[in-house]
């Protein structure tokens, strides 16, 4: 496979990986890619094996870290690792697309990092699958690929055309609204719908492009968490109203001008809201506020929509984990569900 041979500029690419923990015994020995010296290392611990020819310092085992953030970016960390480990095994350019290549670009991936490396490679390749890595073999431009360090990755547009026809429906849309939020996204990370669009017509593969064009369609630049986004797809799922997003309702005293809700049903004067842990643990969240401080202004959000009539709802992660849940508090809260009550599959 040859490199793209004219890549526009681009003014933001995603940083480079971090090689620092990882030892390449190809280019340390001149004799076979798993000498002697680096099975022995790896034998007594010194070393891990990742692929053949490339190994990893030693890593302390994830439960040993405590602060949730310190261990979603030590795992984020490791899953780059693998992915660059793959392509330094490979010969030529690579090129790492679908849920790898949204890890690369930071976006939400359901259900932590994938356990597979996913690479896009021109129509007409023979490369086939292997151990923990899928091969896709498709058209794409030249504007479609990004470099990454020594690698290629496909750019932001494309990883989410092929996310909407490659991923779960819950997947495809949490990314989809992610890079629609410009207040969600970097500037490096955003795309439109349009340029989804232009990136999902230069592919050349038909299966699933039906889903991916009515997972584009669905996507909303309004949802404002990962959670919020799972959220729609499962209201969907099941038939129900489609609900107003971020919805304007003016504050109480002393919260500010204005507040905004997740979910509002004006017709069945229901609001719903989706409770992340990250609203009362996140600093960033919290300014100078503690977690005592959100909850009681949450509830006098609530009294200030009850007293215009509505009912509130809410609902957390666990209700998404299993999506039953949330259908049948939803009805319970007045809402009609059109479909039959089932369990959804391949959520994510």
């Amino acid at each position: 496979m040859r490199p793209p041979t004219s890549v526009r500029p681009v003014v933001m690419t995603p940083l480079p990986p971090d090689l620092s923990r990882i030892v390449d015994a190809r280019r340390l020995s001149t004799g076979e890619p798993d000498s002697a010296e680096a099975r022995h290392a790896a034998a007594i611990g010194a070393l891990e094996r990742m692929r053949r020819g490339i190994y990893r310092e030693p890593l302390p085992a994830l439960g040993t870290l405590t602060d949730p953030g310190e261990r979603r970016a030590e795992q984020h960390r490791r899953f780059l690792e693998e992915a660059a480990a793959v392509g330094m095994t490979r010969r030529g350019p690579i090129v790492f697309a679908g849920e790898t290549a949204a890890g690369i670009h930071g976006f939400p991936i359901l259900g932590g990092p994938p356990s597979r490396v996913e690479i896009l490679e021109p129509l007409g390749s023979k490369r086939r699958n292997a151990p923990r890595m899928t091969i896709h073999a498709d058209a794409f431009r030249d504007e479609d690929v990004q470099p990454w360090g020594e690698f290629f990755v496909t750019a932001p547009a494309r990883t989410l055309a092929d996310l909407a026809k490659w991923a779960s429906r819950a997947k495809s849309i949490s990314a989809l609204d992610f890079a629609f939020n410009g207040g969600r996204a970097r500037p490096e990370q955003r795309s439109t719908p349009p340029e989804v669009e232009a990136a999902l017509e230069a592919s050349a593969a038909h299966h699933r492009r039906a889903a991916a064009q009515a997972a584009l369609a669905f996507a909303s630049p309004l949802a404002g968490s990962v959670g919020e986004s799972v959220s729609r797809v499962i209201v969907d799922a099941f038939g129900f109203p489609a609900p107003r997003l971020q919805v304007r309702h003016p504050a109480p005293p002393g919260l500010g001008k204005w507040f905004f809700t997740d979910f509002e049903w004006p017709e069945f004067h229901l609001v719903g809201e989706f409770d992340g842990r990250v609203k009362y643990l996140d600093p960033a969240m919290l300014g100078a506020r503690d977690a005592a401080q959100v909850v009681i202004a949450e509830k006098r959000r609530e009294d200030a929509l009850r007293s215009q009539g509505f009912r509130v709802v809410r609902w957390t992660w666990e209700h998404l984990v299993e999506p039953l849940l949330l259908r049948d508090l939803l009805v319970a809260s007045g809402l009609p569900a059109r479909r039959a009550r089932r369990a959804l599959a391949r959520l994510w």
